[in-house]
């Protein structure tokens, strides 16, 4: 019988290992494409690092306040009870309102301006497209909520992976379906046609 032993050694690094016989794991390393978003959260994280360098804008750029301005004044609890959807209430506000708690906290970084614009775009043309025809079609509410998640919070998320985002904001699934109510709540997206 072989016995090995080993006493008193230092590792430092990352992914350095100790082993006392064949090593079989497997390293994944996944480098994404660098597109826009990636750029922008990389500006994003540049400027929220450095302050100092950076001057805060104090505007809202006017593509992002198209999604912040209301259309009119029924917000998300009214139409998800008109919709009948009342017991969907309390998670779709929690979800909306982790968005915003990141929207403002970040709002006043042009990158981040961008990178909101840009997925709350993406988010409300998916609405048009794949959402609303179901609605029109009196869809089941599981099939409309299946659609949500797959069609649009899935996808972003994986957008936000593929380009290999250096991600300062941590926008989960969870915030990207809280922008789907956001603009819900800013009426941009109904529940009843």
């Amino acid at each position: 019988m072989i016995k090995n032993t080993q006493k008193d050694i230092e590792v430092e690094g990352s992914g350095n290992k100790i082993l006392g016989g064949n090593d079989n794991s497997i390293t994944n390393n996944y480098n994404g494409q660098k597109g826009k978003l990636s750029s922008l959260f990389s500006s994003l994280k540049f400027q929220f690092e450095n302050p100092d360098n950076v001057d805060e804008i104090k505007t809202i750029s006017e593509s992002l306040s198209r999604y912040l301005n209301p259309k009119d004044t029924i917000g998300l609890e009214k139409k998800l009870e008109n919709a009948e959807k009342s017991h969907l209430e309390e998670d779709f506000i929690e979800l909306k309102q982790m968005f915003y708690k990141k929207l403002l906290k970040y709002q006043n970084f042009e990158p981040a301006q961008e990178i909101f614009t840009f997925l709350l775009a993406i988010i409300l043309g998916k609405y048009r497209n794949i959402i609303k025809p179901m609605l029109r079609d009196n869809q089941s509410e599981s099939k409309i909520l299946l659609a949500i998640s797959e069609k649009i919070t899935e996808p972003i998320t994986n957008l936000l992976v593929q380009e290999g985002c250096d991600d300062i904001m941590g926008l989960t699934s969870e915030d990207i379906e809280g922008m789907y109510h956001y603009l819900t709540g800013n009426c941009h997206i109904n529940w009843v046609l």
